[in-house]
């Protein structure tokens, strides 16, 4: 189910009109700037976001590096959130940023639909401290 409460109404309605070029270009806007707030510099996922920008078909192996890389970060912060300690905050917080984004462009290497479009773009203003930031790339890429 989407999640209207992080992507707007406003935003669900582009994106339910937009075309899925112009879908995919949002997302890939989104993906791209969550990665880069969250500071992953992973080579898969940053060749992996190359492929998608060029429009070609992503390996399964590359998905599933990125998955088990997904995997790491929401354990990571499960593991700080369950460890409840308040100076390890900054890390929580990484560690859940850093999961989104890669939640984010897992969605991205879907077949592009409105649902695997507008999960991408949820995870991707999940990741982020401003999510208007991401929303102003989004609604440039669906012009």
């Amino acid at each position: 189910m989407m999640r209207l409460e992080a992507v707007s109404v406003d935003l669900m309605t582009r994106l339910r009109q937009a075309s899925p070029s112009q879908r995919r270009a949002a997302v890939l806007a989104a993906c791209g700037y969550a990665i880069e707030s969250a500071k992953v510099h992973d080579s898969v996922v940053l060749s992996v976001l190359g492929e998608l920008s060029l429009g070609r078909d992503v390996l399964a192996s590359k998905i599933e590096e990125i998955k088990m890389l997904a995997e790491q970060a929401d354990e990571q912060y499960f593991d700080l959130h369950d460890a409840g300690d308040s100076s390890g905050d900054n890390a929580y917080l990484f560690a859940f940023s850093r999961a989104r984004a890669l939640s984010a462009l897992l969605f991205a290497v879907e077949n592009e639909s409105l649902h695997s479009s507008s999960e991408s773009i949820y995870e991707a203003v999940s990741a982020v401290d401003d999510p208007s930031a991401i929303t102003v790339r989004v609604v440039s890429a669906l012009v």
